[in-house]
C-alpha cells in the first residue's frame, strides 16, 4: 500500500471469532519501521507514535505528516483469554506493508517548449513556477542550475554530458550557464549567435531530489552589416615595401560584439591565395579588424598587383567579403657605398661618402646620409634597428661634399655609424651601414683651443652657423650644431673651461629655436641636437635644461601635426624620432630636485605618448619605451575588446588593469580606439611633494583616452582601476624567524607535535590603520598565528587567532567583540584590522603598543632554524594624484586584497574633478594634465625581536657549543691522567741506562752505548740486535742489545746500554752491528750512535744513517765520525727537525716517546687546551660580528670561514707563546747538555786502581764522586730513585743533589782528542801536554750564554693564567652559542676545528721546519746535533750487585756458553736466502692482493663511468630520431628528390605550431637552428679524358666530367642567386644558401658519409623552427628555383641537434646526400645521442665518481712509472707489462678526451644560451663522446682480459697458458696456411661473383662473407649468376677450410695441452705462492675466529688447485712425495 505523507488515510481490520469458553478479549494496532519488503520487524519493539490512536478498535486512522518517508509494517493483533487449560490464551495477528512515498519535484518553464527569437531581442526563461509538492512552502529550498548546448544529444534523460565542448557561448567552460543561478534566465540581445538552435535545461534540486525542464530556442540571423576597408598608413595605390602598411575594416553597424571573426588574406591579381607569414610579418595577425604589416614584409614579392581580401563573419551569422588592391614598389637594388677615409679626427679630417651601383626604375634617386653617434638611447620594442642620428646630407648626388664627423663613441673605440638611405621617387629606400673611427680633436689640440674654434664657428656675425641660417640651409646648420655638441661632450671635465662650456651649450640650445619643425627631417634634426646636448645633462644649466625640454616638447607636438597633415607619414621614422625625445625626457627627469617644482617634462611625456598612440594600430602588441629610469607602455584596443584585453594582460612587474566599458564613454562607438598610456618611474619624479621620503614603491602614471568617429580625443575615466606596484629594497626589512620543535615527550602522537616560533614588536597606532604580517616561506604547512597584547605570552593576553594556509587567505577565529575583517586577503599575509589594533591599545592604555605574535605549525623541523621563515611587518597606504598637484592624496585609491610584502595592490575609483593645479613655470600648456599618478607609502615596523630565548620556552636550546666545551674538557681530563702517569714513567725512563744481561761479571771496563733509531716509517725493530766495539787495543765481546724489562730500539727512540769489556779498548775506531731478522718488523733504520767510556768520560760518535734489512745488509760496520768533518745537510735537517718536533711542538711533544724537562706532558697538554678554547672563542666572536652579512655563493662563504680560521689562529699565537714561556723558564735550569759540557777524565783516582771488576769500580766511583763533592756543596738527601746498593755504599758520605752535580760538571768543557791507552808508557807526558792545551783552550773559549730563569712562583702564575683563559673562554663560548642556530653552530665548530688544526699542523710545524732549514744553511758538525741529555750516572741500577764468587762464576760460564751459541753468530747466506724468500712471498702476496683489489676497483669505476656516460635510453632515442628522419630516405636518388624529401619529412618535423622549436609529436626540442649546407666543386670544367690515353682519344663529344671530392678543389667563394659571382660587392648576411660558411676552427667536427668525410664548412642554409612552415616552404622553393643543387654539388648535409629534457639526452643528427661519380645520390643518416655531465656540487655522487677516477688515474700512472723505473729493460719482456702499458695509455687518452668533452660542453652550452638563433655545433661534442665510448670499450675489454693475470695462481690456468706458448709456432704455421686459403677464396669470390652478388661486390664484402663461412654462418648462398661454380666454391671451402684447417687448429692446441700435463709437480709460480700464503693466512684467521686448533698441513684441494695433481700410474701416484725418515720429514720425487 502506497500513501503520501501529505494525506490522511485509514486502515480497517475485519475480526471474526467464535469461542464459547472465552472470558475476555483484547485487540490493538502496532506499527514497525523496516528497510525493505523482505524484512520482518522485531515484533517486540513497536513504534510509539502519540499522534496515532492504536486502542481497542478495528480501524486505524493515521493523520498526515505523522509518518516520515519510508516503509512500515502495520499489524493488527487480537488476544482472547479462555477457560481451556491447554490453551488459556489465543493470539491472532495480521499485518500489511505501507510505503509513505515522496512526490517528485516539478520543474516548470513558462512558455512553449520550442520558439524562435530575433537576434536583437532579449531572451527570458522563467522557471519560477517550479514547486515541491511535499513542502508546506512549495518554492522554499529549491536550487536552480541552467545548462545550454547546441547539440541535444548531450542531454540523455536526466544525464548531462557537462564536459562537452558544444557550448552556446564562447565564455562557457562547459555546458553550465554560470551567469544564471536563480529560477529566471535573462539573456541580453545579441548574446547568442544568430542562425543557430540552442537547447536550455533548467535543473531543480532540493536535497537528494532532482528534476529538470527543457526548452529549445532558435535565434534568427541578424541584419546585413555595411563595411569597407580603409587605409591607415602607406595608403597610395603603390605600396612602399620599406614602410609599414596598415588597413582597417570599418563596420559601423556590426554592434559591440567581440565575437565577430575577421580573416585577412593575400591574393594575387588572378585571385589565388598566396602563403604569407601573418604572425611574423604583421603586428596584429590576420584575425582582427585592423591589419598592420611590418616594413619590408613584401620584400620577397615581385612588383605586381595584389589584393588584400577581408572576410567578416559576424556573430549575427552574416558574412561580408571585401578586397583592397595595391601594387608593390621595391626599394632600389642594393649597391655599394664607401667612406673615405675610414679614420680621422673631428673638426680636422674631412670625409666623403660615395655610392654606386644603386638601380631603380623610379628615378632620380635621393641619397640621405645619417650620422649616428648617440649612445644610451631609449629602446622602443617595435623598432628592430634605431637609426636616430643627425642628417648629414640629403640630395640626389651619389657623392657627398666633404664633411666633418662627430666624435665617435669612446666605449666602441670611437666608432661612428653612418646610415646611407637611397630613396626612389615613390619613397621606397634601401639602406647601407658604414663605419668610421673619429678621434676627439683634443688629441692634437688643447681643450681651450678647441673651445675657441667652436665659439668661432657658432657665435658672432661671421660664424659658419649664422651663415647657414641666413642661407636657410637648416639641415646643414642643424648638423653643425650637432657636431659642436658632440665635440663638447668629448671634452674632459676641466674647471677652467666650465663657464665657457656652459655658455656654449646654452647658446646651442637657443639656436635650435631658429630651426624649423615642418618636415620629418627637420624634426629629426632638432631632436638629434637636443639629444646630443643632453648626453651630459649635468653640464647644462637649469635654464638650459628648461629650454631643452620646451624645445623637445615642441618637436613632439610637431610630430603630431606631421602625422595629421601628411597622409604619407612614416610611422617607423616617427618612432625613431620619438626615441630621441624619450631619451631627453629621461635625462631631464634625473635632474629634478626637491627644491623646486618642475612639471614641464610631464606635459612633454603626454605629447610624446599622444604621438606614439597616434601612429599605433588597435589590436597590435603594446609598445614599450624603456630606459634605465623610465618605462612607458602604450597600447590601443577597440572599445568592444577593452575589457577582454585588459583583464588578460600578461604578467608584468607593475601592472594596470582598468575596467573600461561602453557605459564609461557613451559617445564612442564599439569599434572606437581606446588608448592607454602607462609609465613607471624608477625614482620619485615629484620630490617636492609630501610623503616623498616615505615612498618605497615605484611611482606609476596612466592615462586612458578614446577617439570619436570625427577624430576628437576624449578622456576616459574608468569606474575602477586596479594596479599592482612592485616593492623596492625588500631584503633590508625582512626578519629571519627562528622556528624550532616544541618539547613534547616522545610518546606523544607524531601528529600532535608542533614547531613554534615567535616575535614581538612595537607599533604606533596613530600612524597605521591596518598592519600586515607576511610569512614568507617555502614550507606548505598550515600555520596557526596567535596574536597577544603586550610582550608576554599568557592566555589572558590572547586577542586573536588566525589559520594561515599556504594557498588561501588566512581565516580568523570568529569573535563577537571586534571586527577582524581586513582589506587584504592574500595567502600567507595576516592582516591586523584597525579594530584589533584599537583593542590592543585599550588593553595596554598607550597609543604605542607592544604586540607579540606566535606561530605554530605541525612539526616540520627537527632542530631550531632561522632559514625557513622570514617575517615582514608593515603597513601600506595607496597614494594618488590626478595631474600634478601640491600633494599626494589618499581619497581615490584604497588598498587591494592582493597586497603582500613583494607587491602592493591598489584599487582606484576615479571620481570628482582634479584638484588645484600648480602653475607651470613656462606656461607651456594651460590645459589641465590628464595623467593620473599612483604610488604607495609603506611603513615598515622596525626592531622585530625573536622570542627564541625570551618567550617561547618550549623551543629547544642549541647546545652544540655547550656539548663541545664539555667534550673538550672531558678529553682533557682523560689525557691529563694519562699525562701524569707518563710523567712518572718518564722519570724512570728519561735517564735510565739499560745494563745488558750478557755483561761478563769478570769484565773490568764499562762503556755506554746510546743508539738513536731513525724516525722513518718502520724504522724500529723487534729483532735481536748484536753489537761489537772495535778499538785500537782490541775488540769487545758480542753483546745482545735487549733486556726483558725494557722495550728498546723503537722508532724515534734513543736507548743507552751499559756494555762491559775485559780491558780498555783504547781509541774506538768502528762498531759492528747485526740482527737475526726475527720478529714481525725486523728491518731497522739506524740513525747514529754515541759510545762513551763511562769512567774516562771519553766519547766517540758514529753517523750511520743506514738500513739493516734483507734488502740492504743485516751486518754493518760503521767507522767513527770525524768531528771536524761537516755533516750532510739533509741528514742534519732530518735529525734536527724530528728532534724539535718531538720537543718543541705543542701537540706532537705530548705523545713523544720520552720528553725532556723542564716542561712535562701535563703542562704541554694544558697549553693545548688553552689555545684550543681561545681559538673557539675568537671564532665565535667573529661569527657574531659577521652574523648579518649576506653571502652570495658557497665559494665566498667557504673563503670567509677560512679567513675567520686564519684570523683566530694568528690571535691565539700570543697565548701559546706566553704559557710556553712561563712553563719553560720558571722551572729549574734545563738539563739538556751539549757535548762541550762533558769533560774527559783520563786518570780517575778510584778507577785507576788495580784489581776489581766493573761493578765494584762503579760502586767505588759513585762513593768517590759523592764524597769529593761534599766539601763544596751543602748536604742534601739523595734522590729516592737511587738504588739501595748505592745508598748502602755511601752511608758515611753526604749526598749531594743532582742540581749541584750538574753545576760542577758543567764547568769542565769537553775537548776532542785522540784516545790513548792508559797502559802506554808515554801516556803521562802526553797527558800533561793535553792538559796544558786544554787549559789554554778553555781560557780562550768564549763565555757561554746565560739562560733566562724566572722565579719558581711563576709556575703558579702560569697555572692561574691557564685556568683563567679556560674559564673565560668556556663561559663566553657557551653564552654566544646559545643564541646561535644549529646550522650556524655547526659552521662555527667546523671553522674552529679548521683553525685549531691549522695552528697545530701548519703554523707550528712550518715554524719549526723553517727555523731548522735556516740553521741548515751553515755548515754543521756532530756537536751541533742533539745527542743526549745529562745522565744520572750514579743512579744506574745493578740487579744483584752483591754476588759471591760461586754465583759470579756461574754467571760467567753461562755467558761464555751463550756467546758460543748460534744465537750470537751472524746469519749465514742460506739463512738469509730463506728469509729473503719468505719476504719475497709476503711481498708478492701483498702486491697480489693490492693489485687484485685495485683491478676490481678500477673495473667498478669504469662500470660506474659507463653508467654515467651511456644512458639506458640511448638506443631507443637513437632509433626514435633515426626513424623520424629516415622516412622515405631510400627514395632519394636524384638531386631534385632532395627538395621533395625536405618538404615532406624535415619541414613538418621542424615546424610545430602547437609547441614551437620542438619536433612534431615529440618532446625533443631543437637546439639552435637546423643547418643545411652544400659542399661543391669549383665552377671550372674538368676534362674527362687524358691526352695520354690513346685508347679513348677517339671518343668524341666528351667535354667534362663530374669533379671528384678530395682530388679537385672545393668551392669557397660567395655567390648571389643562380651561382652568380658577386666579385667584390657587399655580400648579404642573410642565410640564402649562396654564402660560404667556413670550417669551424674553435669547435671542429666532421661529417662521415658513405663515400667521403666532409668538414664543417659549406654553403649554409638555415631553418627557423619558431616560424611557420610555409616560410620555410617558400625559401626552399626559392632555393630550388635558383638551382642551388646542380652538377657541381658533391654533398648536401642537413645537421641539427635535439634535446629531450625527460631523459636529459642530446642527439646530433646528420643527414648526408652524396653524389657519386655515377650521378646517383647516396643518402645516409647518422644519429648519435649523448649525455652531458652536470658538474653540480649538489650532485655529489657524480662528482665523487669523477674525483675517484682522477685519483685512481694518478695512482695508476705513478705505480706504472715506478714499475718502469724499477724493472728498466726487463719491463718490455713481460706480456703483462705491455698489457698494463697499453691499458694505462688508453686510460690516459680517455681522460684527455673526457676532459676535452667537458671543456667543449662548458664552451658550447653558454654559446647556445647567448645565441639561440644560430646553428650550435654540438656535433663536436658528439664526435668526442663517440671516441670516449670507443676508448671506454677498449679499456673495459683490456681490463677484463687483465683478469687472467690474477688467475695464474691456479695450476690449470698456468698449464693452458704454457700450452698456448709452446704451441705458438704450430699455430703460426697453420694460421699462415689458413690465411693463404682465405685470400684465395676471397679473391675468387670477388672476381667471379663480384658483378652480380652483393656479398662479393668489393673486397671488404668478400672478406666478411668468407669469414662468416669460416664460422659456419652460411647466408645468401644462391649464386644466381652461376650456380655450378657456386656449388663447387662452397663444397671446396667446406672440405678445405672447415673440415681440415679449422680442425687442425684445435688439434695443435689440444695435443700440446695433453703433452704439457706433467706427471710430477712443477716449480710453483710467484702467483701460486702468493695465493698459497694468502690462503694460509685466511685459514688461520678462520680457525682463530672459530676457536679451532691450528693445523700445519694445508687441505689437499687447495694444494691441487694451486700446484696441480700428478697423473696416476699403476695405482701409484707419481710426483713429489714426503715421508718420515728417522724422525725427519723428507721429500722425494717418484717418476
Amino acid at each position: 500500500m502506497k500513501v503520501s505523507r501529505k494525506e490522511d488515510f485509514t486502515i480497517k481490520a475485519t475480526v471474526q471469532f467464535s469461542c464459547s469458553s472465552a472470558l475476555t478479549w483484547k485487540q490493538w494496532w502496532e506499527i514497525y519501521k523496516v528497510s525493505n519488503a523482505n524484512q520482518l520487524p522485531t515484533w517486540k519493539n513497536p513504534m510509539y507514535i502519540p499522534e496515532i490512536e492504536m486502542g481497542n478498535s478495528t480501524s486505524l486512522f493515521i493523520p498526515k505528516n505523522t509518518l516520515m518517508w519510508g516503509l512500515y509494517v502495520v499489524r493488527f493483533r487480537m488476544v482472547v483469554n479462555t477457560t481451556i487449560q491447554k490453551s488459556p490464551i489465543i493470539d491472532s495477528t495480521d499485518y500489511i506493508y505501507i510505503e509513505v512515498f515522496r512526490r517528485p519535484l516539478m520543474a516548470i518553464i513558462l512558455g512553449p517548449s520550442n520558439f524562435t527569437l530575433k537576434f536583437t531581442d532579449k531572451l527570458v526563461l522563467n522557471g519560477e513556477q517550479s514547486v515541491d509538492l511535499e513542502d508546506d512552502n512549495p518554492q522554499e529550498g529549491l536550487h536552480f542550475r541552467w545548462y545550454c548546448t547546441t547539440n541535444p544529444q548531450n542531454y540523455i534523460q536526466s544525464y548531462i554530458n557537462i564536459a562537452s565542448s558544444q557550448t552556446c557561448h564562447p565564455g562557457q567552460t562547459d555546458l553550465r550557464w554560470m551567469w544564471a543561478t536563480g529560477p529566471v534566465l535573462k539573456l541580453t540581445p545579441e548574446l547568442l549567435k544568430g542562425g543557430a538552435s540552442y537547447f536550455f535545461r533548467m535543473v531543480v534540486e532540493k536535497n537528494d531530489r532532482t528534476t529538470f525542464a527543457d526548452r529549445s530556442v532558435y535565434v534568427l540571423p541578424g541584419p546585413t552589416p555595411t563595411a569597407e576597408i580603409q587605409c591607415l598608413e602607406n595608403c597610395g595605390h603603390i605600396v612602399m615595401v620599406s614602410d609599414r602598411f596598415s588597413l582597417f575594416l570599418n563596420c559601423p553597424n556590426c554592434g559591440s560584439n567581440w565575437m565577430d571573426r575577421y580573416t585577412w588574406s593575400l591574393e594575387s591579381a588572378a585571385g589565388t591565395d598566396i602563403p604569407f607569414n601573418w604572425n611574423g610579418q604583421t603586428v596584429t595577425g590576420r584575425h582582427g579588424s585592423y591589419l598592420s604589416m611590418k616594413a619590408f614584409a613584401f620584400l620577397m614579392f615581385s612588383e605586381n598587383q595584389y589584393w588584400i581580401s577581408s572576410r567578416l563573419d559576424t556573430w549575427s551569422a552574416m558574412r561580408v567579403n571585401l578586397r583592397y588592391s595595391f601594387v608593390i614598389n621595391h626599394a632600389p637594388v642594393m649597391g655599394q657605398c664607401e667612406i673615405n677615409p675610414v679614420k680621422g679626427i673631428a673638426f680636422v679630417t674631412k670625409f666623403v661618402v660615395a655610392c654606386y651601383n644603386f638601380k631603380d626604375r623610379n628615378l632620380p634617386l635621393t641619397y640621405k646620409v645619417i650620422v649616428s653617434d648617440l649612445y644610451n638611447l631609449g629602446e622602443i620594442s617595435t623598432l628592430e634597428e634605431n637609426t636616430l642620428g643627425a642628417i648629414l646630407y640629403l640630395g640626389t648626388q651619389p657623392r657627398t661634399p666633404s664633411f666633418y664627423l662627430p666624435v665617435g663613441i669612446m666605449a666602441n673605440q670611437f666608432d661612428v655609424k653612418l646610415y646611407v638611405q637611397v630613396y626612389d621617387t615613390l619613397g621606397s629606400f634601401s639602406q647601407v651601414t658604414l663605419h668610421a673611427t673619429v678621434q676627439p680633436p683634443t688629441n692634437e689640440q688643447s681643450p681651450s683651443t678647441v673651445i675657441q674654434q667652436l665659439f668661432n664657428d657658432t657665435k658672432g656675425n661671421g660664424s659658419l652657423l649664422l651663415t647657414l641660417l641666413q642661407k636657410q640651409e637648416f639641415l646643414s646648420a642643424g648638423y653643425l650644431i650637432h657636431l659642436v655638441a658632440s665635440v663638447l661632450n668629448s671634452l674632459r671635465n676641466d674647471r677652467s673651461l666650465i663657464g665657457e662650456k656652459n655658455s656654449l651649450r646654452k647658446h646651442l640650445v637657443n639656436q635650435t629655436f631658429l630651426l624649423p619643425l615642418t618636415t620629418l627631417s627637420e624634426i629629426n634634426q632638432v631632436v638629434t641636437i637636443i639629444t646630443e646636448l643632453t648626453q651630459k645633462i649635468s653640464e647644462l644649466t637649469q635654464v638650459a635644461q628648461r629650454l631643452a625640454i620646451v624645445r623637445i616638447r615642441q618637436a613632439a607636438q610637431a610630430l603630431q601635426v606631421y602625422q595629421q597633415n601628411d597622409k604619407n607619414f612614416r610611422s617607423e621614422q616617427m618612432e625613431i624620432v620619438s626615441s630621441g625625445i624619450f631619451t631627453v625626457l629621461s635625462k631631464v627627469l634625473m635632474q629634478i630636485t626637491p627644491h623646486e617644482v618642475f612639471q614641464d617634462p610631464f606635459y612633454t611625456m603626454e605629447a610624446l605618448t599622444d604621438t606614439m598612440l597616434g601612429i599605433k594600430v588597435p589590436g597590435s602588441e603594446a609598445t614599450t619605451l624603456s630606459i634605465s629610469n623610465l618605462n612607458v607602455r602604450v597600447n590601443k584596443v577597440e572599445l568592444k575588446d577593452a575589457h577582454r584585453v585588459y583583464t588578460n594582460e600578461p604578467h608584468c612587474q607593475n601592472c594596470l588593469y582598468p575596467i573600461v566599458t561602453a557605459q564609461n564613454v557613451p559617445d564612442l562607438l564599439p569599434s572606437a580606439p581606446i588608448s592607454t598610456m602607462f609609465c613607471e618611474f624608477a625614482d620619485d619624479p615629484f620630490p617636492w611633494l609630501t610623503y616623498s621620503g616615505q615612498i618605497s614603491d615605484q611611482v606609476i602614471g596612466f592615462r586612458i583616452t578614446g577617439t570619436k568617429a570625427n577624430g576628437d580625443v576624449v578622456h576616459v575615466r574608468p569606474d575602477v582601476v586596479e594596479m599592482y606596484l612592485s616593492r623596492r629594497s625588500l631584503t633590508s626589512a625582512a626578519f629571519n624567524l627562528t622556528i624550532g620543535p616544541t618539547g613534547e615527550p616522545d610518546e606523544v602522537d607524531e601528529s600532535l607535535k608542533k614547531a613554534t616560533g615567535g616575535f614581538h614588536f612595537e607599533v604606533d597606532t596613530g600612524l597605521v590603520k591596518e598592519l600586515m604580517i607576511h610569512i614568507d616561506t617555502q614550507v606548505t604547512v598550515v600555520f596557526k598565528v596567535l596574536v597577544y597584547a603586550g610582550s608576554q605570552v599568557t592566555p589572558t593576553a590572547l586577542v586573536a587567532t588566525f589559520l594561515v594556509p599556504h594557498d588561501m587567505p588566512p581565516t580568523a577565529s570568529p569573535s563577537g567583540l571586534l571586527d577582524l575583517a581586513c582589506s587584504v586577503k592574500e595567502a600567507r599575509v595576516v592582516c591586523l584590522s584597525q579594530s584589533l589594533l584599537l583593542l590592543i591599545v585599550n588593553l595596554i592604555n598607550s597609543p604605542k603598543c607592544a604586540v607579540t605574535v606566535v606561530l605554530q605549525a605541525p612539526r616540520f623541523v627537527l632542530k631550531p632554524s632561522d632559514r625557513l621563515v622570514r617575517i615582514s611587518v608593515f603597513s601600506v597606504h595607496c597614494l594618488d594624484m590626478l595631474g600634478i598637484q601640491s600633494e599626494w592624496g589618499e581619497s581615490n585609491c584604497v588598498l587591494g586584497k592582493k597586497t603582500n610584502w613583494h607587491k602592493v595592490h591598489c584599487v582606484c575609483k576615479v571620481k570628482g574633478k582634479p584638484r588645484r593645479q600648480v602653475n607651470s613655470i613656462f606656461n607651456l600648456n594651460t590645459m589641465p594634465m590628464r595623467m593620473s599618478f599612483v604610488t604607495a607609502k609603506v611603513i615598515v615596523v622596525p626592531n622585530l625581536v625573536d622570542l627564541q630565548l625570551e618567550v617561547v620556552k618550549k623551543i629547544s636550546q642549541n647546545l652544540v657549543t655547550l656539548f663541545t666545551v664539555l667534550f673538550i674538557l672531558l678529553i682533557y681530563i682523560v689525557l691529563a691522567f694519562w699525562a701524569l702517569h707518563r710523567d712518572e714513567t718518564d722519570q724512570f725512563q728519561r735517564h735510565s741506562v739499560v745494563v745488558l744481561p750478557d755483561n761478563d761479571p769478570y769484565d773490568k771496563k764499562s762503556y755506554l752505548i746510546t743508539i738513536f733509531t731513525g724516525s722513518r716509517w718502520g724504522s724500529g725493530t723487534r729483532a735481536d740486535v748484536f753489537v761489537q766495539l772495535m778499538g785500537s787495543e782490541g775488540a769487545s765481546d758480542v753483546h745482545c742489545l735487549s733486556h726483558p724489562e725494557y722495550k728498546t730500539l723503537l722508532r724515534g727512540s734513543a736507548n743507552t746500554f751499559l756494555l762491559t769489556t775485559k780491558s780498555d779498548l783504547g781509541d774506538i775506531h768502528s762498531i759492528r752491528l747485526w740482527h737475526n731478522n726475527e720478529g714481525k718488523a725486523p728491518s731497522w733504520y739506524l740513525s747514529r750512535i754515541k759510545v762513551e767510556n763511562l769512567f774516562q768520560r771519553r766519547i766517540w760518535l758514529f753517523m750511520c744513517r743506514k738500513w739493516l734489512s734483507l734488502g740492504t745488509s743485516l751486518d754493518q760496520t760503521f767507522p767513527v765520525t770525524n768531528p771536524e768533518k761537516p755533516l750532510n745537510r739533509i741528514d742534519f735537517f732530518l735529525i734536527t727537525s724530528t728532534y724539535e718536533l718531538g720537543k718543541s711542538h705543542m701537540l706532537f711533544s705530548i705523545f713523544a716517546g720520552i720528553i725532556a724537562k723542564p716542561v712535562n706532558r701535563l703542562q704541554r697538554l694544558s697549553c693545548c687546551l688553552a689555545v684550543l678554547l681561545s681559538t673557539l672563542l675568537c671564532n665565535i666572536m667573529f661569527f657574531n660580528a659577521n652574523r648579518k652579512e649576506e653571502i652570495e655563493s658557497k665559494e665566498l662563504y667557504q673563503i670567509r670561514l677560512m679567513m675567520i680560521a686564519i684570523q683566530s689562529t694568528l690571535i691565539t699565537v700570543p697565548v701559546q707563546l706566553l704559557l710556553s714561556f712561563l712553563f719553560t723558564y720558571s722551572q729549574k735550569k734545563p738539563t739538556d747538555m751539549t757535548l762541550d759540557e762533558v769533560a774527559p777524565q783520563e786518570h780517575h783516582p778510584v778507577v785507576s786502581e788495580e784489581g776489581g771488576f766493573w761493578d765494584e769500580h762503579l760502586v767505588k766511583w759513585y762513593a768517590y764522586e759523592t764524597t769529593h763533592k761534599e766539601e763544596t756543596r751543602p748536604a742534601e738527601k739523595l734522590p729516592s730513585s737511587g738504588s739501595p746498593e748505592f745508598q748502602e755504599a755511601s752511608e758515611q758520605t753526604t749526598s749531594k743533589t743532582n742540581q749541584q752535580l750538574e753545576e760542577k760538571e758543567s764547568k769542565a768543557p769537553q775537548t776532542y782528542k785522540k784516545n790513548t791507552n792508559s797502559n802506554n808508557k808515554n801516556a803521562k807526558g802526553k797527558d800533561n801536554q793535553d792538559a796544558l792545551s786544554e787549559e789554554a783552550t778553555s781560557q780562550k773559549k768564549p763565555k757561554p750564554k746565560t739562560r733566562i730563569l724566572l722565579p719558581r712562583w711563576c709556575v703558579y702564575i702560569a697555572w692561574l693564567l691557564f685556568f683563567a683563559i679556560c674559564s673565560i673562554s668556556s663561559f663566553f663560548i657557551v653564552f654566544y652559542g646559545l643564541t646561535y642556530g644549529y646550522n650556524m653552530s655547526i659552521r662555527w665548530l667546523y671553522t674552529s676545528v679548521f683553525s685549531f688544526f691549522q695552528s697545530i699542523f701548519l703554523v707550528q710545524t712550518t715554524k719549526i721546519l723553517l727555523w731548522t732549514s735556516i740553521r741548515t744553511n751553515k755548515a754543521k758538525y756532530c756537536k751541533n746535533l742533539p745527542w743526549t741529555v745529562k745522565y744520572h750516572y750514579m743512579e744506574i741500577k745493578l740487579p744483584g750487585l752483591k754476588k759471591n764468587k760461586a754465583g759470579r762464576h756461574r754467571q760467567h760460564v753461562h755467558i761464555r756458553r751463550l756467546r758460543r751459541s748460534r744465537m750470537y753468530q751472524p746469519l749465514t747466506e742460506d739463512e738469509i736466502l730463506i728469509f729473503k724468500r719468505q719476504k719475497r712471498i709476503k711481498r708478492a702476496a701483498f702486491l697480489f692482493l693490492s693489485y687484485l683489489l685495485m683491478h676490481f676497483i678500477f673495473l667498478a669505476l669504469l662500470l660506474g663511468l659507463i653508467s654515467r656516460l651511456r644512458h639506458a635510453d640511448c638506443f631507443h632515442y637513437n632509433q626514435f630520431i633515426r626513424d623520424y628522419f629516415s622516412m622515405n630516405l631510400t627514395t632519394v636518388t636524384k638531386l631534385d628528390h632532395i627538395y621533395t624529401w625536405l618538404s615532406k619529412v624535415p619541414l613538418p618535423l621542424f615546424h610545430n605550431d602547437l609547441n614551437p622549436t620542438y619536433l612534431y609529436d615529440s618532446s625533443s626540442q631543437i637546439l639552435g637552428l637546423p643547418l643545411m649546407r652544400q659542399v661543391r666543386a669549383t665552377p671550372d670544367a674538368k676534362g674527362c679524358l687524358s691526352d695520354k690515353n690513346p685508347v679513348l682519344n677517339g671518343i668524341k663529344n666528351i667535354t667534362h666530367c663530374h669533379p671528384e671530392y678530395g682530388v679537385d678543389p672545393e668551392d669557397t667563394k660567395n655567390y648571389s642567386s643562380f651561382w652568380k659571382d658577386v666579385g667584390k660587392q657587399a655580400v648579404s648576411t642573410n642565410p640564402n644558401g649562396f654564402t660560404y660558411k667556413p670550417h669551424e676552427n674553435k669547435w671542429p667536427y666532421h661529417s662521415y658519409g658513405l663515400l667521403h668525410t666532409y668538414g664543417s664548412g659549406g654553403y649554409a642554409f638555415y631553418f627557423f623552427p619558431d616560424q611557420q612552415q610555409f616560410n620555410s616552404t617558400l625559401r626552399l622553393k626559392e632555393l630550388q628555383g635558383n638551382h642551388w643543387l646542380d652538377e657541381k654539388t658533391w654533398a648536401m648535409i642537413l645537421e641539427l641537434t635535439t634535446f629531450n629534457p625527460n631523459v636529459n639526452l642530446f642527439c646530433c643528427v646528420s643527414i648526408i646526400f652524396e653524389v657519386s661519380q655515377l650521378g646517383v645520390v647516396n643518402s645516409s643518416a647518422s644519429v648519435h645521442s649523448f649525455l652531458l655531465s652536470d658538474l653540480n656540487w649538489n650532485r655529489s655522487a657524480e662528482i665523487y665518481l669523477y674525483l675517484a677516477i682522477f685519483i685512481f688515474f694518478v695512482v695508476y700512472t705513478v705505480d706504472e712509472a715506478y714499475t718502469i723505473v724499477l724493472e728498466r729493460a726487463s719491463y718490455v719482456r713481460s706480456v703483462y707489462n705491455l698489457l698494463n702499458l697499453v691499458l694505462k695509455c688508453i686510460f690516459t687518452v680517455l681522460i684527455v678526451f673526457f676532459l676535452w668533452k667537458l671543456l667543449l660542453a662548458t664552451e658550447i652550452i653558454p654559446f647556445y644560451l647567448s645565441n639561440p638563433k644560430n646553428f650550435i655545433p654540438f656535433h663536436a661534442i658528439a664526435q668526442v663522446d663517440h671516441v670516449v665510448r670507443i676508448l671506454l670499450g677498449f679499456l673495459v675489454f683490456l681490463t677484463i682480459l687483465k683478469t687472467l693475470r690474477y688467475s695464474r695462481g691456479f695450476y690449470d690456468v698456468r698449464l693452458a697458458q704454457r700450452a698456448i706458448q709452446i704451441a705458438l709456432p704450430g699455430i703460426t704455421h697453420v694460421a699462415f696456411v689458413v690465411s693463404l686459403y682465405f685470400f684465395v677464396y676471397m679473391a675468387f669470390g670477388y672476381l667471379v661473383f663480384g658483378q652480380h652478388e652483393w656479398n662479393y661486390s668489393n673486397l671488404i664484402h668478400a672478406s666478411q662473407t668468407v669469414f662468416s663461412y669460416c664460422v659456419s654462418a652460411f647466408q645468401n648462398t644462391k649464386f644466381s649468376s652461376n650456380r655450378v661454380l657456386g656449388v663447387l666454391f662452397l663444397a671446396s671451402f667446406m672440405l678445405i677450410m672447415i673440415c681440415i684447417l679449422v680442425n687442425l687448429f684445435r688439434a695443435v692446441i689440444l695435443s700440446t695441452y695433453k703433452e704439457m700435463k706433467q706427471p710430477v709437480y712443477e716449480e710453483p709460480s710467484d702467483e701460486a705462492e702468493a695465493m698459497a700464503y694468502l690462503c694460509r693466512k685466511l685459514r688461520m684467521l678462520f680457525l682463530f675466529l672459530t676457536c679451532q686448533p691450528r693445523t700445519k698441513e694445508e687441505p689437499e684441494f687447495v694444494t691441487d688447485m694451486l700446484y696441480g695433481q700428478p697423473e696416476k700410474n699403476s695405482r701409484q701416484y707419481l710426483g713429489l712425495k714426503t715421508r718420515l725418515v728417522n724422525g725427519k720429514k723428507m721429500a722425494y720425487i717418484v717418476v
